[in-house]
């Protein structure tokens, strides 16, 4: 009986800090989505074929509201073979883009973008962030079948 009365006393004192730092996290993701310039760390890959990859070291996009820089591995089928078999990562090196973002107060950002490579590979980004920071970034290309990333934003 005073286990289960010390365990609610404790819960009632840590679930308003615990719902404040979630306020406050939320806020700062706001702010650093909004502000147009941010970098998230990507950790896993998931193709739509074979099983999820872990990445190692992190990659990372660095994102400007109309550029972005990006290096990625690739795992899946490409449907045209690249001139240099070393090229078969996404990599976009400081790229001009024109960005759609959309914010839905339940599920975050939505950051829409489409760039050529260097190969004329037509390449369109999905960016989803949520308030939490949990970033998943799925790409469709005009070569190759499409896979997502999933990482978080660098706070």
């Amino acid at each position: 009986m005073k286990t289960s009365f010390l365990l609610s006393l404790c819960l009632l004192f840590l679930l308003p800090g615990t719902i404040y730092g979630q306020k406050e996290k939320e806020e700062q993701v706001k702010a650093i989505v909004e502000s147009g310039r941010f970098v998230i760390l990507f950790d896993r890959a998931n193709p739509t074929t074979g099983r999820s990859v872990m990445l190692s070291p992190l990659y990372e996009m660095r994102f400007d509201s109309t550029r972005v820089s990006v290096y990625l591995p690739y795992f899946g089928r490409s449907y045209t073979a690249p001139a240099d078999p070393r090229k078969l990562a996404i990599e976009l090196a400081d790229t001009e883009i024109q960005a759609q973002t959309s914010f839905n107060e339940r599920k975050g950002y939505t950051i829409v973008f489409s760039s050529k490579t260097e190969t004329n590979e037509l390449i369109t980004f999905y960016l989803k962030i949520t308030l939490s920071g949990m970033s998943t970034l799925s790409i469709n290309s005009s070569f190759r079948q499409s896979i997502t990333y999933l990482g978080n934003l660098k706070m």
